[in-house]
């Protein structure tokens, strides 16, 4: 599928959806809000904000295998690097199941530096994806006795931090647990 442009840039949607879902017992790609698994529902809100290209992180159907197996977010989005086109990256995760334009729009619209984030949260988050970015992940994933976070990313490309102002922040919830998940969908 091609790409759309967006403003000045493509936008290309990443989800993060390799974990194990350990903590939740069971696949949170798979959970369900009114009928619709969360994947499929990050993925519609992803192209509905524009993205022409939306890419599933994680050894799925579909998906993009992790290159670094049990890294956490920043070697799904490295794995990931390595296939998808220059442009501006979304990354989200798969379990945030109030994730909307609410949330999504400013990071887009925030463009002074290479990352946009909330305060507090490092995910959701955009990203320029460009040969710098590929070289940040790359270092992060094969320096040992590194911080692979992505705030670790984040401080090495540079990022800008959104102000909650407004911004109700149970928006921003991601679930981890079936109490979590609970109290989300309340």
């Amino acid at each position: 599928m091609a790409a759309r442009s967006h403003g000045r840039s493509m936008i290309v949607g990443l989800i993060l959806a390799g974990g194990l879902s350990s903590r939740m017992g069971e696949d949170k790609a798979l959970l369900a809000i009114d009928g619709v698994t969360m994947l499929r529902r990050t993925a519609s809100i992803l192209r509905n904000l524009g993205a022409g290209l939306v890419a599933v992180s994680g050894s799925r159907p579909g998906g993009v295998p992790d290159r670094w197996p049990h890294a956490g977010p920043v070697g799904g989005m490295a794995s990931a690097a390595e296939v998808l086109p220059d442009g501006e990256l979304l990354v989200v995760p798969v379990d945030m199941p109030k994730l909307g334009p609410a949330v999504l729009l400013p990071l887009l619209a925030e463009r002074t530096l290479s990352a946009t984030r909330w305060a507090g949260h490092p995910l959701p988050m955009r990203i320029t994806l460009d040969a710098g970015t590929r070289d940040a992940l790359a270092t992060l994933m094969t320096a040992t006795g590194r911080d692979r976070s992505v705030s670790a990313l984040q401080a090495r490309v540079g990022a800008t931090t959104l102000p909650l102002d407004g911004l109700d922040p149970l928006l921003l919830a991601n679930c981890n647990t079936p109490d979590e998940w609970r109290e989300a969908n309340a």
